[in-house]
């Protein structure tokens, strides 16, 4: 391995203990407590060292919506890989509502309420935030038209913004401010009741004409 191998290695590895870090603070004590101090505490690493790979911290929150992504499609793809189904979306609606006792979510949940907090001033991570939930929506719109082709191209649009609404909503609720995960099954079967209202009566034209746009 030559030496810019290792050095990037390096870089990857110490960015991962301080994204690693910055989810634990977060998930633990909230925004509030977010500074490069409080980050280096809790990664056994110097404020001079965290300072370096991440000089400010809209960098390190930008980085973070990108690790907490991948943390997550890590865990849904395993489970996608065991499924071995082409009709996938009962196990996406399992997952995303923490019913797939085999792959459960990510124990990080508050961390992303922290972020979307930051984003209120932070354009760039709002813009993040956008793009990973609008590219989730695309997943979502692919899989109901799969497993419901009686869907049209809109219907399964606004479903698709529905179901990310009220999963994050759903675990705002259950995870940050602490009411009882039985809630999941209730939300569940709630995204799964407004599915088949769609399926049994589609909206003859859409509700609004472009789902996941957004003001600039």
């Amino acid at each position: 391995m030559d030496n810019d191998s290792k050095e990037d290695d390096q870089t990857h590895d110490k960015k991962t203990q301080i994204l690693n870090a910055t989810t634990r603070l977060l998930t633990v004590k909230g925004l509030q407590m977010l500074s490069f101090e409080a980050v280096a505490n809790e990664a056994g690493l110097s404020r001079q060292l965290v300072r370096y790979y991440y000089p400010h911290l809209d960098a390190l929150m930008l980085d973070l919506c990108d690790h907490l992504m991948l943390v997550y499609q890590h865990s849904l793809v395993s489970g996608i890989v065991e499924v071995r189904q082409v009709e996938r979306l009962r196990f996406f609606l399992d997952f995303f509502f923490g019913l797939a006792e085999d792959h459960p979510m990510p124990d990080n949940l508050e961390a992303y309420d922290a972020l979307f907090a930051y984003a209120v001033g932070s354009e760039s991570l709002r813009e993040r935030l956008r793009d990973k939930y609008k590219i989730l929506g695309q997943v979502i719109v692919h899989e109901l038209a799969i497993a419901h082709p009686e869907l049209d191209a809109a219907a399964c649009r606004e479903l698709s913004f529905v179901f990310v609404s009220m999963m994050h909503a759903h675990w705002s609720y259950v995870a940050t401010l602490g009411f009882s995960p039985d809630h999941n099954k209730l939300a569940r079967d709630a995204i799964e009741r407004v599915i088949v209202s769609y399926i049994k009566s589609s909206p003859k034209a859409p509700t609004i004409e472009t789902p996941w746009a957004h003001d600039h």
